[in-house]
Formats: C-alpha cells, sequence, structure tokens
C-alpha cells in the first residue's frame, strides 16, 4: 500500500474511530496502557479500554466490540482498524492475531516501540479473555 494511502487510512481512524464508545453489560473488559508512547495529547501514555459482547456460541463469537482511549495516532487507529476485523470472529481466533496481523491492517512493518503502541486494543482483548 502507498505510503501516503497508509498516513490518510491511520489518521482517518485516528480521528474518526470505529466503534468507539463503552458496552453496557459486557461480556468481557479489560483495560491497558503503554506508558512509554508519551505525547502532547497523552502525557500519560497510550491507553486502551476494551468492552466486548460474546455470542453463545462454542467458541465465542465477538457480536459487538467497542473501545476508548487516548494516545499517539496508530495506538487510537489500531485498535478502531482491529474492532472492525474482530465484529463476527470467533474469540479463540483473535487471541492468535499476531505481529503480522497487525502490520497486515496497519499496512507497514512496525518497530518494537511501534509494534506496543498498534497492538494495545489486541492486548487488551486477551487481557479480557483471559480473565473471564
Amino acid at each position: 500500500m502507498d505510503k501516503t494511502l497508509i498516513r490518510e487510512l491511520l489518521a482517518d481512524h485516528s480521528q474518526n474511530p470505529r466503534n468507539y464508545g463503552t458496552l453496557t453489560d459486557p461480556d468481557i473488559e479489560h483495560e491497558t496502557s503503554n506508558p512509554q508512547c508519551v505525547g502532547p495529547t497523552h502525557p500519560e501514555g497510550d491507553e486502551i479500554a476494551v468492552t466486548v459482547k460474546l455470542s453463545d456460541e462454542k467458541p465465542p463469537v465477538v457480536e459487538t466490540v467497542q473501545f476508548t482511549g487516548r494516545g499517539c495516532t496508530l495506538s487510537q487507529a489500531t485498535a478502531s482498524l482491529l474492532t472492525e476485523q474482530m465484529i463476527g470472529t470467533p474469540a479463540t481466533d483473535i487471541v492468535e492475531w499476531d505481529s503480522e496481523t497487525l502490520e497486515d491492517l496497519v499496512g507497514m512493518d512496525l518497530t518494537p516501540s511501534r509494534l506496543r503502541c498498534a497492538e494495545l486494543a489486541l492486548v487488551a482483548f486477551r487481557n479480557a479473555v483471559e480473565d473471564r
């Protein structure tokens, strides 16, 4: 994907996040942070919280997912992109997603520090599933 298109995609998802908000009475929820990514809009670092409704199927499928947070463009845009991909997907599949999945989603290779930003929503989801 063209670098300009990638920047535009990430900016759009960061400024107009999909699935932004908090579900009432979620089946699973978790909040996580990356205190190492600090900026003017997020002096405490990146933060993401996910709330999820799951189906009664075996394995459960994500019916609805929302997130809230603050942080760098990459953390917020990836959370938006990830939540779009999560809907209709079995939770067992999502917990197996890895850095390659994230890189494909955002259209670029991620350095270790950028991966920490990009994976926040996925880490929050995995922790929510573990806590269940």
